[in-house]
C-alpha cells in the first residue's frame, strides 16, 4: 500500500470566478505600462495571462532642436 501525504484540505473552500470588468482592467492595466500578451487562459472561472514583454514606445524624433520649414 501506498501513503499519500497530501496536505489537508482548508475548513472553508472559496470557489474563484473571474469577471470581464476584472479582466479588461487587468489587460488596460498591463497596456497602460507598456507589457505585452504573449498567451491568455481561461480554464474553469479562472484566467491566467502570460506577459511576452514590453513593447518599446516609439522613439521621440531626432530634430535637434531644429524648426520644420
Amino acid at each position: 500500500m501506498i501513503a499519500h501525504n497530501s496536505p489537508p484540505l482548508p475548513e472553508k473552500q472559496t470557489r474563484l470566478r473571474s469577471s470581464e470588468a476584472a479582466l479588461r482592467k487587468a489587460l488596460r492595466a498591463a497596456r497602460e505600462e507598456g507589457l505585452s500578451v504573449e498567451r491568455l487562459c481561461i480554464t474553469g472561472g479562472q484566467y491566467e495571462i502570460h506577459f511576452a514583454g514590453i513593447e518599446p514606445k516609439s522613439p521621440a524624433p531626432n530634430d535637434e532642436g531644429l524648426k520644420e520649414w
